[in-house]
C-alpha cells in the first residue's frame, strides 16, 4: 500500500520500497577518470551487515583497484561497536597517505568519527586536495573537518552499505556529481523563498550541532547548508536547530536546504518544527532534497556549486577555465 509524505519530511528508510534490481555493473563509469585504486575504511562502527561487503563488490566490479584497510572489518571486543581507535586511526593514516589511493570511501557510519578526529594528528597527513573522501552520517564529522582544514576533497554522499542498494537515478547522479556534468534539477519545497547559490556543506543535524560547538568549523560564508536527520524526536530535532541558531552556525550562509528526515516522527511533527525554525535562518529555507539514510542519496560534492532559483535545485555543469 502506498504512503503519502508531507511536504518537508521524506520518507523513511523502512517505508522506503526495496531497490530496483540492478545489474552487476552499476558503478562502471560512476567515478572520475583519475580514480583507478579507492580505499575502503571504518571510521565508526563495525560494518556487521551483508550490504557492506556487497557495496565495495559492486565497486571492485566497475573496474575499479579496491584497498579495504586492514581494520575496516575488524570485530569489536565484548561490549564494544566499533574497533580499537588505534586501529582505526592506523586504517585512516594508511589510506590517506598511500599515493596509489585516488578516493576513499568510508564502509558505514555509526558513532566514532569524533573520538578518531580528537586523536588525529594533522601533521602525518598530506593535504592531497585532489583525493576524493566520501562519507555520510556519523561522516559528517570527518568531511566537515576536511573542508575547515584544507585536506582533500570532501564529499557528502553514500557508503558502501548505502551503495549496495542506491536506486538507479541516484548511482546515475553520483556519476554526473563526480564527472561534473549537470545535476537536477530537484524541485524543493519552500519555507522561507528565495534564490540562492553557493558551494555546499551537507551533514547529519546531530553532528552539525558537535561541529558548531566543538569544532573544527568551516567557514560557511555563501554556503548552501544541507541538513539530514535520523531517529530524532521534535524536540530533540528543535532543540540542535536552536544550537546551530544560537552558535550562529548559519551567519554568512547563502542558504539551508532540509533533506531526509527519517525513522524520527511523523512527517507533520517535523514539518511544524522546520516551518519553526525557518524565519529564524535569515536565508532563504527549502526542504524535500533527497540526501540522507535512504536508497534515495543523493550526492553533494562540496566544490560543486548549488544554484536555487524558482524553488527549483540544480548543480550546473562544470566548464574549464
Amino acid at each position: 500500500m502506498g504512503r503519502s509524505f508531507s511536504m518537508c519530511a521524506a520518507p523513511d528508510a523502512a517505508a522506503a520500497n526495496p531497490a530496483e534490481p540492478q545489474d552487476e555493473l552499476r558503478y562502471v563509469g560512476v567515478f572520475p577518470p583519475h580514480v583507478k585504486t579507492i580505499a575502503f575504511i571504518s571510521p565508526g562502527y563495525y560494518p556487521e551487515d551483508v550490504s557492506h561487503r556487497r557495496g565495495i563488490e559492486l565497486v571492485e566490479k566497475a573496474g575499479c583497484k579496491i584497498k579495504i584497510m586492514p581494520h575496516a572489518f575488524t570485530v569489536p571486543k565484548e561490549g564494544q561497536r566499533s574497533a580499537p581507535l588505534a586501529d582505526r586511526l592506523a586504517d585512516f593514516y594508511a589510506a590517506w597517505n598511500d599515493p596509489e589511493v585516488d578516493m576513499i570511501i568510508c564502509v558505514r557510519g555509526g558513532w566514532g568519527s569524533r573520538a578518531l578526529l580528537a586523536n588525529l594528528d594533522w601533521d602525518r597527513l598530506e593535504r592531497r586536495p585532489e583525493l576524493i573522501f566520501q562519507g555520510f552520517s556519523d561522516i559528517t564529522l570527518i568531511t566537515s573537518a576536511l573542508l575547515a582544514k584544507g585536506y582533500g576533497h570532501p564529499v557528502a554522499g553514500p557508503n558502501a552499505g548505502v551503495m549496495a542498494n542506491l536506486r538507479a537515478p541516484f548511482i546515475a547522479e553520483m556519476k554526473a556529481m563526480h564527472n561534473g556534468e549537470a545535476v537536477g534539477p530537484y524541485r524543493l519545497g519552500t519555507l522561507v523563498p528565495g534564490d540562492c547559490s553557493g558551494l555546499p556543506l551537507a551533514g547529519l543535524l546531530d553532528r552539525l550541532c558537535r561541529i558548531a560547538e566543538e569544532g573544527p568549523r568551516p567557514d560557511i560564508e555563501g554556503r548552501i547548508v544541507f541538513i539530514e536527520d535520523v531517529r530524532d524526536t521534535p524536540e530533540e530535532i528543535r532543540a540542535q536547530l536552536r544550537t546551530l541558531l544560537d552558535r550562529k552556525f548559519f551567519d554568512g550562509a547563502a542558504g539551508v536546504v532540509f533533506c531526509s528526515f527519517v525513522q524520527s516522527v511523523t512527517p507533520s511533527e517535523i514539518d511544524a518544527v522546520l516551518a519553526e525554525f525557518a524565519p529564524k535562518a535569515g536565508v532563504p529555507v527549502y526542504c524535500r532534497f533527497p540526501f540522507g539514510h535512504t536508497p534515495e542519496c543523493a550526492t553533494i560534492d562540496f566544490g560543486r556549486k548549488a544554484v536555487i532559483e524558482n524553488g527549483e535545485l540544480s548543480f550546473p555543469a562544470v566548464t574549464g577555465d
